[in-house]
């Protein structure tokens, strides 16, 4: 009898021990998780695999926290909401982000708080209405959906390139035997070939010493020689634009002249003296031939000298006469004089 009661005494011993053990562990875990703690939602528009009940929640590679629960928005089926629990000592900022890590070659999913400068406001928050932090993409996340673009294009470049060489393998297998046909060719005429190489390398050969005398002529010529052939053509160009300048000038002064009024009332004058001393002339040359033909019929000394006057006066006619034509072709010389000879320039 006192056996068994030894027995029942050491079985409710044993389950006060165990109840009190689990009491304890209630106890400690109620008090880390709620005690102290805030709480705050991470909102995710991407996959949150990996991330569970329990995650860590870090920040700056500190832990601070763990997550309470994972659930998808009600509101929005695309975003996945986290509840996390923070260490009230962490500095949680109006501009702190959030984002999923992945720890370790295990893979571990993790939530990792960034950011926030020391002149940002706290991040108000409640167990009954957490405030809302906003998660962005992160770094595994965007190598896995770059590596998932790009290999969706490299499928596609393939599809491509197995669709071309179909439709093309006719073109292809001649092109493959073009290239051996044209090897086979260099293999039979490699002889030629080698000649060909060997005259190129003596035509190389003949180029150097073509290139150093070119060389040598040029580094010859006297640099200030060419200056000073330069510097003339500059020179002459100079001149020559001057001359046609002025050139342009006289011909509008004599365009505009000529296109007044004045000019020609001038002009018509000038034609109707000419024409008026040529019937002059004219007249004496007739009154002069008379007075030669009289003149004949006298002898002697005094008809020689009447002889001799009469050659003058004939002379002094047809000057006048010529002097007529020259003022009847060109009337303006009367007023201009006659036109000079073109000058000529020489380039020194």
């Amino acid at each position: 009898m006192e056996t068994r009661a030894n027995y029942a005494l050491i079985g409710l011993f044993t389950l006060a021990v165990i109840a009190a053990g689990f009491l304890f562990v209630f106890w400690f875990s109620r008090g880390a998780t709620s005690e102290g703690r805030l709480s705050y939602d991470v909102a995710f528009t991407t996959s949150v695999s990996g991330l569970s009940r329990g995650s860590q929640v870090l920040f700056n590679g500190v832990r601070v926290g763990e997550v309470l629960r994972v659930d998808l928005d009600p509101q929005d089926p695309t975003k996945v909401v986290a509840r996390i629990s923070v260490n009230p000592r962490a500095p949680v900022k109006t501009d702190t982000g959030a984002r999923l890590e992945y720890q370790g070659l295990t893979g571990v999913a993790a939530i990792a708080l960034t950011g926030g400068t020391a002149t940002s406001k706290p991040l108000e928050t409640s167990d009954s209405n957490p405030a809302v932090i906003n998660a962005e993409r992160s770094d595994f996340q965007n190598i896995v959906e770059t590596v998932q673009r790009l290999s969706t294009r490299l499928d596609g470049i393939l599809d491509k390139a197995d669709k071309l060489f179909s439709e093309n393998s006719g073109s292809i297998a001649n092109t493959v035997h073009n290239v051996e046909t044209f090897s086979k060719a260099l293999a039979d005429n490699s002889g030629g070939v080698k000649q060909f190489l060997s005259a190129m390398s003596d035509v190389g050969a003949a180029i150097g010493p073509l290139t150093r005398s070119i060389d040598e002529r040029v580094k010859a010529i006297d640099p200030q020689r060419v200056k000073s052939i330069v510097a003339n053509a500059d020179d002459i160009s100079a001149k020559l634009n001057k001359s046609a300048d002025q050139v342009d000038k006289v011909m509008n002064s004599l365009a505009g002249f000529f296109g007044s009024d004045e000019g020609k009332g001038a002009m018509t004058d000038i034609g109707e003296a000419a024409r008026s001393i040529r019937k002059l002339a004219d007249n004496l040359n007739v009154r002069t031939k008379d007075l030669a033909a009289n003149l004949n019929r006298f002898s002697g000394a005094g008809l020689r000298q009447y002889e001799a006057l009469a050659a003058d006066g004939r002379k002094t006619l047809d000057e006048l006469n010529r002097t007529l034509r020259s003022l009847e072709r060109n009337p303006q010389q009367l007023i201009f004089g006659p036109k000079p000879s073109i000058p000529e320039y020489s380039g020194r």
